[in-house]
Parts: structure tokens; C-alpha cells; sequence
């Protein structure tokens, strides 16, 4: 009788072993997209928010500033301002998506790529907007 019960529980645990041995993979791979399109999107609403910061400081003038709180999301490999593009190159378990926003102004400074939140003035003068952190 004890010997039956034994085999029982072993099959049991067995069972649910492969069960969750299968389902593994598969929610590893729903994890990984979750937390990639989870960077991608705060990503894209950090350029955005830089980018319409600077359009509305450029679009009041000299010596018109803002200060703005971001986040800056894990897995950023570079950010850059070209001419009047804000470029941040995010790394995904697919590759490098690049996550971009086109401004009115031309646009200087710099950013950095370590995660977290910063705070940022944005300062209109002459010929475009200058971005850095406070």
C-alpha cells in the first residue's frame, strides 16, 4: 500500500515537472517580449516628450527654458541629437531599434545612456534648443 502511494506522488510530480519543463521556454519568450515592447514604448515616450519640450521652448523664443523629468529605460546603447532629430538607439533581444522624434529647432547637448530618472532643462537660444541635464 505504501509502495502504491510512493509511485502515485512520483507520477505526480513527474507529470507536472514536464508540464512546466514544456511551458518554460514559452514563457521565457512572452517575458522577453513583454519586457523589449515595455522598453520600446517608455523609450518612444521619453524622445517624444524631449522633442515637443524643445518645439515649444524654441517655438517661445530666446531665453525661453523648461525643465522636464524623463526616464531613461535599461538597454540604451547611444542617444544622439542630429541636426533636429533626437535618436536613441535601444538594444532588444531582436537587435537595435532605433526609437527617433524630428523637431522644429536644431538641437545640442547631450544625455545619458544609464537608466533612470533625470531631470533636463530645455533652453531656447539663438538658432535652436541646448538639452542637458540639471
Amino acid at each position: 500500500m505504501k509502495a502504491q502511494i510512493a509511485v502515485e506522488y512520483v507520477m505526480i510530480v513527474s507529470i507536472g515537472l514536464i508540464i512546466i519543463l514544456i511551458g518554460s521556454p514559452y514563457l521565457f519568450k512572452t517575458f522577453t517580449a513583454y519586457s523589449d515592447e515595455n522598453r520600446i514604448s517608455l523609450a518612444k515616450n521619453t524622445v517624444h516628450k524631449i522633442g515637443e519640450s524643445a518645439d515649444m521652448v524654441f517655438s517661445q523664443g530666446q531665453p525661453a527654458k523648461m525643465k522636464i523629468e524623463v526616464n531613461i529605460p535599461e538597454g540604451i546603447e547611444s542617444v544622439s541629437f542630429e541636426n533636429k532629430t533626437i535618436l536613441f538607439k535601444l538594444k532588444t533581444s531582436s537587435g537595435v531599434n532605433d526609437v527617433f522624434y524630428n523637431t522644429i529647432p536644431q538641437l545640442t547637448g547631450n544625455l545619458p545612456i544609464k537608466s533612470g530618472n533625470y531631470y533636463l532643462s530645455v533652453a531656447a537660444y539663438q538658432d535652436g534648443v541646448n538639452i542637458s541635464v540639471v
